[in-house]
């Protein structure tokens, strides 16, 4: 079972036997090749340059925390993957219709999982409407309407995306640690994140992972949504872990119930096989109410 690691006080990290060594007030270890995620968050941490290597060598992301205890930077496993070429190759093969109808079910099943997060909250499901309104490559911006709508819907009429209460705070770094998880897994299938869906940007080392994180922000919102009308102004560092750990809660995937992060990873591959047109549909998730996965 994959592990979620999150360090916020001053530690020295070394690696022994295979195994991530904690050091603090006391010393704690796990076996490195547990680790999918491990973030720093505190600028007192010391950490060994080998020890980082053999964290990302194992296929784990590696996330740096700066002072405002945002994600900042992201160490990826490359190296993973030895035919990375053979995979931009076929990612910049790839035709502008079949990206644009890629684009067309990403933004499809994003509306659908808002619908499902405002059901889950009691909420009417104002965005339902729109999910037959998107075009290929939604050329209507069906996805921009149907986010308005939202997010008003979900968090009240005076919410504004990208203001400075908790909720925004809680939005922002929930959207990194996903968007993080998925460049982790396009790492280790070779694929170069930069090389986009939709997104373009050469400002933007990350536009494919950008583009796949859609469909799966709802779990963040869910989530957020039990801080509207809380007095907190500030995202404690409980609430920080408990978005980390969003990565181990259910989603379904393909008819069955996995956790985000494997739900990830099926996503990912799912595109691989849509490249090389052995099938035409992304395996994208579906949201469920947060609960943590129950590994059998």
């Amino acid at each position: 079972m994959y592990q979620h690691i999150v360090i916020e006080s001053g530690a020295k990290l070394y690696q022994k036997n295979s195994q991530l060594f904690i050091e603090a007030e006391q010393i704690h270890h796990i076996p490195i090749e547990d680790i999918a995620t491990l973030l720093l968050d505190n600028r007192r941490i010391a950490i060994t340059g080998y020890c980082l290597e053999t964290v990302v060598k194992n296929g784990a992301v590696v996330i740096l925390c700066n002072e405002k205890h945002l994600p900042s930077a992201v160490m990826l496993p490359f190296a993973a993957n030895s035919r990375r070429l053979k995979m931009i190759n076929l990612q910049v093969g790839q035709t502008r219709p079949r990206k644009k109808q890629l684009w067309k079910q990403i933004i499809q099943q994003k509306i659908y999982n808002q619908g499902r997060c405002l059901e889950l909250c009691g909420k009417e499901n104002v965005v339902k409407k729109f999910i037959d309104k998107v075009k290929s490559g939604d050329s209507t911006n069906a996805e921009g309407t149907a986010a308005a709508a939202y997010f008003k819907a979900l968090y009240g009429d005076e919410f504004i995306r990208h203001g400075s209460d908790v909720v925004n705070s809680i939005l922002d770094y929930g959207y990194a640690v996903l968007r993080s998880s998925i460049a982790r897994y396009l790492a280790l299938y070779g694929f170069e994140p930069s090389l986009g869906i939709f997104h373009h940007s050469e400002l933007n080392s990350f536009n494919l992972a950008d583009d796949l994180i859609e469909p799966f922000r709802p779990i963040v919102d869910i989530y957020a949504y039990r801080y509207v009308g809380t007095e907190e102004k500030e995202m404690s560092a409980a609430v920080r872990r408990e978005l980390v750990q969003l990565l181990s809660c259910n989603i379904c995937s393909g008819n069955e119930v996995h956790a985000v992060h494997y739900a990830i990873e099926r996503t990912v591959q799912s595109l691989i096989r849509a490249y090389t047109e052995k099938e035409k549909c992304l395996l994208l998730p579906e949201l469920l109410p947060l609960q943590v996965h129950a590994y059998e």
